[in-house]
């Protein structure tokens, strides 16, 4: 047996993050699990899940819009695509970096990570991306600050 410190990959501690009543109001569970090099978080719509590898807000954020956002297509008689859809990473990631703004408790600013993600993503004319699913962000920000009362928080 080895004697130590716990290893980082051993035990991820679930964030204190504003906003995780949402995930459970809306019965999604949220589990911490070993760091690993395939994602930092996932949301497992038929498993009702989000699974985080990192403690970082901006990550369960993410993973907290596509929730939403599987809740707007619902909405208007739409799906989930599977895997790393580009549409659908862009509306989760421009709406975690709004989220964060408005009630982050992180004193790291993750911005820039966020216009990376979201420019992989876009392509060449980011603009247009962003102009493409403005719609839904709205829509998934709504969603998510009337479940969570974020106006209060943020005032």
């Amino acid at each position: 047996m080895t004697e130590g410190e716990d290893l980082d990959y051993e035990s991820i501690p679930l964030p204190d993050v504003p906003l995780l009543e949402v995930a459970i109001k809306w019965g999604i569970s949220v589990k911490s699990v070993p760091g690993n090099n395939r994602f930092q978080g996932m949301f497992r719509g038929g498993r009702r899940e989000i699974l985080l590898a990192t403690p970082e807000e901006s990550v369960f954020f993410h993973e907290l819009s596509h929730a939403a956002h599987e809740k707007v297509l619902k909405a208007r008689g739409d799906t989930m695509k599977g895997g790393q859809n580009a549409k659908q990473e862009m509306v989760a990631e421009l709406s975690a970096a709004v989220l964060g703004r408005l009630c982050g408790k992180s004193d790291k600013d993750t911005s820039g990570n966020s216009y990376r993600y979201i420019q992989s993503y876009a392509g060449k004319d980011m603009l247009k991306g962003i102009a493409s699913i403005i719609g839904d962000v709205e829509k998934v920000l709504a969603r998510i600050m009337e479940a969570g009362n974020v106006e209060a928080m943020a005032a």
